[in-house]
């Protein structure tokens, strides 16, 4: 499990950074257009993004009050994917630091956005963090398009394992 669970955080921090780079080329009038979709905006979609893996990560920390990062955040979008990839190494540091099975089986209680109690096992959320983190770069794939990038880079996993060898 720790094998699949670093190559899926590791790919993430891949996927992210890649993401980023392509994304700080752009300009402001093309990170807040209005493209329609879960979070309509580029901008808005990487805020949301960061938002997630940075409480996610409080959560496996065990943060008694966990922080949203975008409230009172003023940063352009360069600093919004800065804070992002943090996130992103953090998740692979903490997958790293994780001695055994039973590290990945742990469940852990956290109260969630809407204020209900929820219980998980670090392995359900590190896999849920990733996959919800690839949901986000595919729509940010859309947005790219509609804003008239054509150099996009493929942030497909095989990609990340071909690159890898």
């Amino acid at each position: 499990m720790k094998e699949l669970l670093l190559n899926y955080t590791e790919y993430n921090v891949w996927a992210n950074r890649l993401m980023a780079d392509t994304l700080s080329k752009l300009t402001d009038e093309q990170t807040t257009k209005e493209l329609g979709g879960s979070f309509s905006t580029i901008r808005k979609t990487v805020e949301h993004s960061w938002l997630a893996e940075s409480v996610w990560m409080q959560r496996l920390l065990m943060a008694e009050h966990v922080i949203i990062p975008t409230e009172n955040f003023s940063g352009d979008l360069k600093e919004v994917c800065r804070q992002w990839l943090i996130c992103s190494d953090d998740l692979f540091r903490f997958t790293q630091k994780i001695k055994d099975e039973r590290g990945f089986e742990h469940q852990f209680h956290y109260t969630n956005i809407k204020g209900e109690f929820q219980k998980s096992k670090v392995w359900e959320c590190l896999q849920h963090v990733c996959n919800h983190s690839t949901v986000h770069r595919g729509q940010l794939i859309n947005y790219l398009r509609q804003v008239g990038v054509t150099k996009i880079p493929s942030t497909d996993f095989i990609a990340f394992c071909r690159a890898k060898k």
